[in-house]
């Protein structure tokens, strides 16, 4: 369980510190700094804890049920219930939740799309096509499986 301390700050005092916080990571631009602030900053523990908090939230937000969020990310029920519940009535991880899926959604239509010019060209058999169809077909089944 994460510890604070007994002595709560001022309100002025813990406002500036959000700010702080919230321009630090605002002002990091590329994948590899945010990857490097991450790793610097949070301890294994809470970067488990965050990255499994927000797969909770996409796979809820995906339809997901219970018994596939607890199996895959191996966590309890409470835990899936208190992410529905924070979904359900608040909305302030709406627009982030809608950019996930927004992207995976923009994935499955690639492959998809891509799979319609699986057609045999001079040289190619009708048995390397299927094969690509099938191969295709599976990569798009796995984007949509996964959480």
């Amino acid at each position: 369980m994460t510890l604070i301390s007994k002595h709560p700050l001022r309100g002025d005092t813990l406002q500036r510190t959000f700010e702080l916080f919230t321009q630090t990571i605002l002002n990091i631009k590329d994948k590899e700094t945010t990857k490097n602030f991450i790793d610097g900053f949070f301890t294994p523990t809470e970067k488990i804890i965050f990255a499994k908090r927000i797969a909770i939230y996409v796979m809820l937000a995906k339809g997901n049920n219970y018994i596939d969020i607890i199996s895959l990310l191996k966590v309890s029920p409470p835990t899936i219930a208190r992410a529905s519940s924070h979904l359900k009535y608040s909305h302030e991880l709406d627009s982030v939740i809608k950019k996930i899926l927004i992207k995976d959604s923009a994935k499955e239509a690639i492959e998809e799309l891509a799979s319609v010019f699986d057609i045999p060209g001079k040289g190619r058999s009708l048995s390397s096509v299927g094969k690509s169809r099938f191969e295709r077909s599976k990569r798009i089944a796995k984007l949509k499986s996964e959480f």
